[in-house]
């Protein structure tokens, strides 16, 4: 399980996800995946492919944040 993020990285997180497609394939604005794997790795995680950066984000997500 990933680590939890901050309150001000979740916020962050959950407004780039909002923009994110969930299909790595879908129609949308490009580029919002590396954004997304950009942010991720601003946090000190290095997803290596859209799909993970998903995966870890919908996880981070998830687990919350550090009070």
């Amino acid at each position: 399980m990933p680590t939890k993020l901050t309150r001000p990285q979740g916020e962050q997180l959950d407004e780039q996800m909002s923009r994110t497609p969930s299909e790595t394939d879908a129609d949308g604005v490009p580029g919002e995946h590396m954004h997304l794997i950009a942010l991720l790795n601003k946090f000190g995680f290095s997803p290596i492919s859209k799909q993970e950066a998903l995966r870890l984000a919908e996880q981070l997500l998830e687990a919350g944040w550090t009070k």
